[in-house]
């Protein structure tokens, strides 16, 4: 867990399990008429294309392990076009719709970033950890999460939640603009985009929390509230390596290996996984529930 292939394995999960999940999750909150057959592009090539970028993974880095990963940056353009077209057509846009826009429309900029690292490009003299990082946020953060989000606002449309997430929808790439100035010496920017969406995030949560315990029981609520709890742990985490990184030192040693090793763990299988296994079940309980009715 102190290395670029423990990094490598969390993102490769993405492509392979989280973003499969993840899409049809979306489906449901956009208009199903947008764009049928690229949905059906996207059926049949996502896997095959997901199985080339780890075969990608397991060359060394350069030109033939980056041209296996462009097939994954294409998938994921198709899912670009797909959020670009229904927010164009969109007469109306509902927080719940526009989160899963924002998130198609990110994913790429996740899929450009695994291509750099594959091949070895950089840009800003950025490390290599930081790149598939990058990539790692904007599948993770800047589609999962607010693809979740959206579903979340159908079922619990309350302020606190819109608020949130608006500003997750706006904060993703103003940490990314952060980033980068902080390569130019100005880092006030980064961490306050940091405090600012680890504590968006950790609302949104905290909202996925009492809708766990006020709708649902079993299964369902345990896996609703392990994968919030998860989620505002990562943050409180994210929040002392920001602070450390601003105040130029690590606080209670939190640096990136223990980042990979505790806080992307943390959010892989129990933010991101546990909460598209709980979202596709409430998802057909009510496709059930709507056929009986």
């Amino acid at each position: 867990p102190y290395d670029m292939q423990w990094a490598s394995g969390l993102f490769l999960l993405a492509p392979l399990v989280l973003v499969p999940l993840a899409l049809p999750l979306a489906a449901t909150v956009i208009d199903p008429r947008v764009s049928p057959r690229v949905w059906i592009v996207l059926r049949w090539t996502q896997f095959p294309v997901a199985v080339f970028l780890t075969m990608s993974f397991l060359m060394p880095t350069g030109i033939w392990a980056g041209a296996l990963s462009v097939p994954w940056l294409m998938v994921t353009g198709l899912v670009a076009v797909i959020g670009v077209i229904d927010f164009h057509n969109a007469t109306h846009r509902p927080w719940e719709r526009l989160s899963c826009q924002a998130a198609m429309i990110f994913v790429p900029i996740g899929g450009v970033a695994a291509v750099m690292s594959r091949s070895g490009l950089t840009v800003f003299g950025f490390s290599d950890i930081i790149i598939l990082a990058t990539a790692v946020n904007f599948h993770y953060t800047g589609f999962v999460l607010l693809v979740l989000a959206g579903l979340l606002i159908l079922q619990r449309p309350g302020m606190a939640t819109r608020i949130s997430i608006m500003y997750v929808i706006v904060g993703i790439p103003l940490l990314a603009t952060g980033i980068t100035l902080s390569r130019f010496n100005y880092h006030y920017p980064e961490w306050l985009a940091a405090l600012g969406l680890s504590a968006a995030l950790i609302v949104m949560a905290l909202g996925q929390c009492r809708l766990a315990v006020r709708q649902f029981s079993g299964v369902l609520r345990s896996l609703l509230l392990f994968s919030s709890l998860s989620l505002i742990t990562g943050m409180c985490m994210a929040i002392l390596f920001a602070t450390g990184v601003f105040r130029g030192m690590h606080l209670f040693g939190i640096d990136i290996p223990w980042m990979l090793r505790y806080h992307a763990v943390i959010n892989a299988f129990g933010f991101a996984l546990c909460g598209l296994i709980a979202w596709h079940a409430i998802e057909h309980r009510r496709a059930d529930e709507m056929c009986r009715s």
